[in-house]
């Protein structure tokens, strides 16, 4: 459960239910109940009387009316929901309009989450732009404190969906899972939005277009392995938008690397390492990048930065056929024994036994 939900089935815990006699609430309500019914009111309503014995007869029936629509917010699996919803039918109108100007003064007060909690309960009699919208806010709101509310939205969403013709809950998805991540969410919600709506403004076209640059990018690199200049495709036209991006330059260095560009893919591997030296990745690409031109005093230089700080038997055994090439035995022996130590049961360990 979420900690959203967990927080309303606790608030109400915290309200006290009265018992009304089915005789009562026939009297009261016009409805006729099989049993005893306990009745709702937040505790600072009656907090001055709760000490009477007479109180339930002082307590205004508008008090539990407002109990009932906070259980049905806060709690849509409590016991009396059904009756709770019978009993607020036989005065709707009266009553649906007494709880909006209760959710005026709360949001005033700025108690967000119990006037969520009373529109929520509103939805059980009204679902219209209108109230979704102010509940969309408040959520908005809520979620400033608590990031953990993606799935009360979502839920939100679902029924807002449902009234025909508002179509801003495929906007509001879209936001939602663009700011959790989730890219392809997003891109299906806001497709499915502008479709319907012909939305071109300008707030729309910006993260349309930064959801279909993300998704390009992880796509660009998925391919970089595989399909080199298929990823090329993806991730040069990045540039613009990511020029200060370390990784999206590595990853373009390592597809022109793939495909034999060597001196382009040390352009861009330069460029990454101007923006962020930390990356060790970056280092080792350019020791590969320049034994592949046979520029093996480069590529030592390279590589011996990049085994300094991993010390990967990958990067190590690159050190020793640099080192082989470059002439240097001495070095090449030395790290043989190096790589021996880390891991001697390497593939390319094991080929270099008989060199040795």
């Amino acid at each position: 459960m979420s900690s959203i939900k967990s927080r309303f089935l606790e608030k109400v815990s915290k309200l006290i239910f009265l018992e009304f006699k089915k005789e009562s609430i026939l009297n009261i309500f016009q409805v006729e109940a099989t049993e005893n019914i306990f009745l709702p009111v937040r505790p600072f309503r009656v907090i001055d009387k709760v000490q009477k014995n007479d109180m339930m007869e002082k307590i205004p029936v508008s008090f539990f009316i407002e109990g009932m629509f906070f259980v049905l917010g806060a709690d849509e699996n409590f016991k009396y929901n059904s009756i709770y919803r019978k009993l607020i039918e036989t005065r709707k109108d009266e009553a649906t309009h007494y709880i909006k100007g209760i959710v005026f003064d709360e949001v005033k007060n700025n108690s967000y989450e119990d006037s969520y909690i009373l529109l929520k309960g509103l939805l059980n009699f009204e679902k219209n732009e209108e109230i979704f919208e102010k509940i969309f806010i408040l959520l908005e709101s809520l979620s400033q404190k608590d990031k953990n509310i993606q799935e009360e939205q979502l839920e939100i969403i679902k029924k807002a969906k449902q009234v025909k013709g508002y179509n801003k809950p495929y906007l509001y998805e879209a936001i939602i899972y663009y700011n959790s991540k989730k890219y392809k969410e997003a891109d299906i919600c806001l497709t499915k939005y502008i479709e319907v709506t012909d939305d071109n403004g300008k707030e729309i076209i910006e993260l349309k277009k930064n959801i279909t640059n993300v998704l390009n990018y992880e796509k660009g690199i998925e391919l970089v392995k595989e399909n080199p200049e298929e990823s090329l495709k993806y991730l040069i036209p990045l540039l613009d938008d990511f020029d200060d991006d370390a990784i999206l330059k590595f990853n373009i260095a390592v597809s022109y690397r793939k495909l034999g560009l060597y001196e382009k893919a040390i352009y861009y591997l330069n460029e990454a390492l101007s923006i962020d030296s930390s990356l060790v990745e970056i280092v080792n690409e350019l020791g590969i990048n320049y034994a592949s031109l046979n520029d093996f005093e480069s590529a030592i230089k390279y590589l011996r930065k990049a085994f300094e700080a991993t010390k990967s038997i990958e990067i190590c055994t690159n050190l020793i056929m640099c080192y082989f090439n470059n002439g240097d035995y001495n070095a090449a022996k030395l790290h043989y024994e190096i790589a021996k130590k880390i891991d001697p049961k390497d593939e390319i360990v094991l080929k270099l036994k008989d060199a040795f």
